[in-house]
Formats: structure tokens, sequence, C-alpha cells
């Protein structure tokens, strides 16, 4: 967390300043690299600090945070440039966003990992908590504290990619979430083309406005999702004289597919009948309201499968969240262009809507695909 962020706010520094388009560049890639690392990280500290009745809430909280992160700051960012006429205010505000993380993480932070299998005797002790921050606790006892070796964490990751449920489930995820990364990487793009080439004519404030729809729709359904995955396994539960299935989280996806389908095709339609930016937020507001569901319970269900790997299981999801999602800005505005964009988006709907065909196969089979599948692969530790 620490070092990573540490690197991140550097390279976001150096992408304020520069003047070279190829320096600022390789910068941004290094952001991301750097900056997004914790996402795979922020799963395993709420297995490693919370219950598991409370997994499916605080699992929302953090699919919240990183689902909200990306509108955010195009929110601020064109209200940045609307007022300065310059990009890089926006570069000098993740900077100082950097390092208000930085100082959180000194002030606040610690080490979550406790090695369950070692009696309290058996436990390091603890030392200042800044060692921990800093990582030099980590080394200096890595084999008292059971951390995993280098080839072991590979392994593991490995193994839990090769179970039968999860790459279904990364193939759901990227089906369904691609969508909302690729509408807002490319928003400028289309909400900002000029009304007389069949645009909007947004202007920069304006777009800064209409950032508030998934903003609003990721609020709304993290307030859904934080009582309904209770409420379902709860239900579950009761009604299964007190056993538990991972395959009960999913239900919550289908209340997500029949809001993420309509609101992608009322974007498209939307965008290419030029009807009033009101149905753009209506669809856009929809769809993301779908993703921030389908995101917790698909997120809560492979934890819940192989809950000695929540790490791994983190990271293969993210993956292919992200590398879907990012994808789709290299064809999205080509495609809605040369086909219409109520073709293009109405294809994507239908993407979605092949993705529930993947969720009913897992919801299906699930149980004998993670029997046949076994436990992830023993951790060897240092």
């Amino acid at each position: 967390m620490f070092w990573s962020t540490l690197l991140g706010t550097f390279f976001t520094l150096a992408c304020a300043v520069t003047n070279d388009f190829t320096v600022f560049y390789a910068f941004r890639a290094l952001m991301g690299f750097t900056l997004t690392a914790y996402q795979a990280v922020g799963l395993s500290v709420i297995k490693d600090m919370f219950f598991y009745h409370e997994h499916a809430r605080k699992i929302g909280i953090w699919v919240a945070l990183f689902v909200m992160s990306p509108y955010v700051a195009p929110l601020f960012g064109n209200f940045i440039i609307g007022g300065t006429g310059s990009w890089r205010g926006v570069f000098w505000m993740v900077f100082g966003t950097c390092v208000l993380d930085l100082i959180l993480i000194v002030l606040f932070a610690d080490e979550s990992w406790y090695n369950r299998n070692l009696s309290p005797e058996q436990q390091p002790p603890r030392g200042p908590r800044l060692m921990r921050i800093i990582g030099i606790w980590q080394i200096q006892n890595h084999k008292a504290a059971g951390f995993f070796t280098v080839l072991s964490s590979f392994n593991r990751l490995l193994s839990t990619f090769l179970k039968p449920v999860i790459i279904p489930s990364m193939l759901y995820y990227m089906m369904s979430f691609m969508w909302s990364v690729g509408i807002n990487i490319t928003s400028s793009l289309l909400f900002e083309t000029p009304i007389a080439e069949g645009g909007y004519g947004f202007g920069p404030n304006a777009l800064g406005y209409l950032y508030f729809t998934p903003i609003v729709a990721v609020a709304l359904g993290e307030t859904f999702g934080h009582f309904f995955n209770d409420f379902l396994a709860a239900r579950y539960v009761r009604k299964h004289n007190g056993h538990f299935k991972p395959e009960a989280r999913l239900w919550t996806n289908y209340i997500s597919a029949c809001v993420m389908i309509p609101g992608l095709i009322l974007v498209g339609q939307a965008l290419q009948k030029h009807f009033n930016y009101g149905v753009i937020v209506i669809g856009w507001g929809l769809y993301v309201f779908g993703v921030m569901t389908a995101s917790v319970a698909i997120t809560a269900y492979a934890l819940d499968s192989y809950p000695g790997a929540s790490g791994e299981v983190a990271g293969l999801l993210n993956f292919a969240r992200t590398v879907g999602g990012f994808t789709v800005g290299y064809f999205q505005q080509p495609w809605g262009l040369k086909s219409g964009f109520g073709v293009s988006f109405g294809v994507q709907a239908a993407i979605v809507a092949a993705a529930m065909v993947v969720l009913i196969c897992i919801q299906q089979w699930g149980p004998l695909l993670r029997h046949k599948g076994g436990r992830v692969a023993a951790a060897t530790y240092a």
C-alpha cells in the first residue's frame, strides 16, 4: 500500500509538470501500474479483518469506492478544465489526492495479515506500526509470521485461476462490466461532439454535471445491496437448515441484468436518435446501478468459494474487469460512428444478456465444479 502509493505520487507529479508527450505517456502508464496495485489487496484486507457474515457488506463498500472513483475524477476534472482551460490542474488535483492518501496511510494504516495457523505464543512481536507500514517488519519476520514464498504466491494464483468456476466468473464479470469503462473513457467524445455534427455539444462543465449520474447510481446500488445481499444469505440459510452455499449470492445478478440491459439500450437509442440528455442520464444510471450490484455479488461468490485465496480471487476479477473495460475505449467511438450507436449499444446489451447464460451455468453446476476442482494449492511459507 505505502510503496505503490508513494511511487504513484511521484509518477503523477511527473505527468503534471512534463512538457513532453512521450514522457507523459510513459509516466501515465506507470501511474496505472502502481496506483491500481492495491485494488487486488482490498479483498484480502476484508477477509483478514471481518467475520464471514460481514463480508458482503464490507465488499459492497470496497466495490463502491473503486467503481465510483473513475467517475469522481472526471467530474472534478471537467470542472477544473472548464474553469481553467488547462488539463494540468487535473493532475495537480490527482497529485494532491495521492499525497492525502499517503498521509492517511501513515496515520492510520496497519498490516492486516495474521497467520491463524500459529498460536498467540508463536506470533512474532508486532513492533512499531511504522515498520509494518513500510515493510521492514514483514522482511524481518517473513518466516516467523508465515508469509508465503514468491514461488508459492505465483503457484496459488495459477491454481486459483484454473479452478473451474473462476474462469467463467471472470468471463461473466468482463462481459457485464466492460461497457462501463468504455462509456467512461470515451464520454468526452460521445457527449462533446458538436451539435452540427449530430452530437450534444456538451462543454466541460456540462459533462462534469453529467458525471453525477453514475456516482448517484453507485450510491443507490450500494444502499440496495447493503441490505439485499444479507437478506438473500439469511433466507437461504433459514430454508436449508443452517447450511449455505456460495451460489446463493448470485441471485442478485439477475436483478442487475434487468437494469443493465435496458440501460445500455437507452443510452444507445438516445445517442442514435438524439433524445433529450435526460434519457442518457436514466440509461447510464440504470446500467451503473446494475454494475455495482453485480460486482458485489460475483466478488462475494468467488470469495465464499475460495475463502483462503482472497487476494488471488480479487486480482483475477479485477484483471477481467480492467482488461475488458479498457479495450472498449479503442473501438467504442469508431464502432458507433460506423454502425450507429443504437446498434453498437444494442450489441453491448446483447453481450450482457449472453453473460447471463454463463451465470446460469455457474449457478447450476457451480457446486459440482467446485467439488471437482478441489482446493487452491497449499501455501508454502518462507
